[in-house]
């Protein structure tokens, strides 16, 4: 009864010390905020908002990210918009109409694939918000949709990306069969051959598998996904310091990973589960949000205890952590642990109630599976139908451009035929007028002999020949002139 008195005296020091931490950090914010003038530069005053937004608590992130914005925006500074525009789709992500806002503002991008690549984040963003909002048939028609424009393959390839994704997000509403998990690898196959270098799809992407591979219980996979995301986290964090973000944080990330690698000890070895163990307190030293789930909810310790056979232990502390407010999926696979650890040492009361719980989980799960299997045909279905009316559509699109080749060709050799028939008249007609012509120069040969031989060789009966009576009368006139 001490040891547990002096643990929660403590623990509530310790928290009042990670409160003041927590605080201290959000007084620095407000510290800069203040020194912040409107006669700075955007250079400097950008550099300014950005360490206020890392200092900056979750909520009033989103007034600094803003406000950096904005001045980003004044100020034409692309690299800026191009950080900050999905991290507030990120943070906004219950506002519908800022998604459309955000969209509107990353025009001011220059054209590439740096602005195609943040407008298709927003865009997936604004679908998350859709399948969480939506009802189940309301989901339904949107997944048939999405489904028609990613069976329709397009020439850009950010436009193919948002299909995909969408189809992914609306599928993972659900259903999470395989059906799920082909689309899945799909779009990491997509993503991988993407040509930017932003890393919040990927970062997304990761996340994403992490948790779903965990749910199913493919803990080999689970953990590949989330240690590609941390390499993907110090990537980040290392391009943030490089850049100055000195205040650049991504703990409660790198706990998030370390946990639910944890989660998955039973693909772990002992050193690799006491390492993370280890993070994930070294983590949690340093934040009194951490410090709530390390120390209150005890999940990492109790994966510890699991992983070196503390199955009493471990039961302690997952009899409590079952009655917080969890997830299903988490609730159900922690009674699964609970019920396990109980049998192994021999905890007939927690087993009773952990088995009775469980089989409750269970069946709803197998209920849920059900249901889900036949969406599933469904929607397998409906993609053999779209699939089929796209073949159909390129098989009269085929069928047209046949028919619209022949009528072409129909009408070139008539106009062929035209043509040769008409060559045909222009030949017989020129073939006529050479023929004519030689008859006339035959005739006007003849005609011009005619007249030569009536002029040099003959009369023409009463003419006179003038040539040989002028030569007469000049013989006369020498003849008399000799006389004389």
């Amino acid at each position: 009864m001490k040891r547990i008195k002096y643990l929660a005296i403590f623990l509530s020091f310790f928290f009042c010390w990670l409160n003041v931490a927590a605080n201290s950090r959000q007084e620095k914010a407000d510290s800069l905020y203040k020194t912040l003038k409107s006669g700075m530069t955007s250079a400097d005053s950008i550099k300014l908002l950005y360490d206020v937004y890392d200092l900056s608590r979750q909520k009033e992130k989103v007034k600094i990210g803003n406000e950096l914005v904005e001045v980003a925006s004044r100020a034409k500074r692309y690299d800026v918009l191009d950080d900050m525009l999905p991290q507030l789709g990120a943070l906004e992500y219950k506002n519908r109409d800022r998604f459309d806002e955000l969209i509107k503002l990353s025009e001011q991008l220059p054209e590439g694939n740096d602005k195609k690549s943040v407008q298709t984040f927003l865009e997936v963003q604004k679908a998350i918000y859709d399948g969480q909002y939506a009802s189940s048939d309301e989901r339904q028609k949107i997944l048939v949709e999405y489904l028609r424009e990613d069976v329709n393959h397009k020439p850009d390839e950010y436009q193919n990306l948002l299909d995909l994704y969408r189809v992914v997000l609306f599928l993972g509403y659900s259903t999470e069969g395989n059906m799920y998990m082909e689309y899945l690898g799909r779009l990491e196959k997509m993503l991988n051959k993407m040509p930017d270098e932003h890393d919040f799809f990927h970062s997304r992407f990761y996340t994403t598998c992490a948790n779903y591979y965990t749910r199913k219980g493919m803990h080999e996979k689970a953990i590949e996904a989330d240690r590609n995301l941390l390499k993907l986290i110090d990537k980040m964090d290392k391009r943030y310091k490089a850049q100055g973000r000195q205040y650049r944080n991504y703990d409660r990330y790198r706990y998030l990973c370390y946990l639910r690698m944890l989660s998955n000890y039973k693909a772990l070895s002992l050193k690799e589960v006491n390492e993370y163990y280890k993070n994930c307190k070294e983590l949690a030293d340093r934040s009194a949000d951490l410090a709530v789930n390390f120390y209150e909810e005890q999940r990492p310790l109790a994966y510890l205890k699991l992983a070196n056979k503390d199955y009493a232990g471990a039961v302690e502390i997952l009899e409590t952590a079952v009655k917080r407010p969890l997830n299903n999926s988490t609730r159900l696979n922690l009674l699964g642990e609970l019920k396990a650890a109980a049998d192994s040492s021999h905890n007939e009361r927690v087993l009773l109630g952990a088995l009775k719980e469980y089989n409750e989980g269970l069946e709803e799960r197998l209920r849920l599976n059900s249901e889900e299997a036949m969406l599933e045909l469904r929607m397998r279905y409906e993609v053999k139908r779209l699939e089929e009316e796209k073949r159909q559509a390129e098989i009269e699109k085929h069928e047209l451009a046949l028919a619209s080749d022949e009528k072409l060709i129909s009408l070139a050799l008539i106009a062929v035929f035209v043509l040769a028939v008409v060559l045909m008249f222009l030949y017989r007609s020129h073939f006529s007028l050479i023929h004519r012509s030689r008859d006339l120069k035959t005739e006007n040969d003849k005609l011009h002999e005619r007249i030569e031989e009536l002029l040099y060789d003959g009369e023409i009966p009463g003419s006179t020949d003038l040539m040989n009576l002028q030569g007469k009368k000049a013989g006369e006139n020498n003849r008399k002139s000799k006389g004389n």
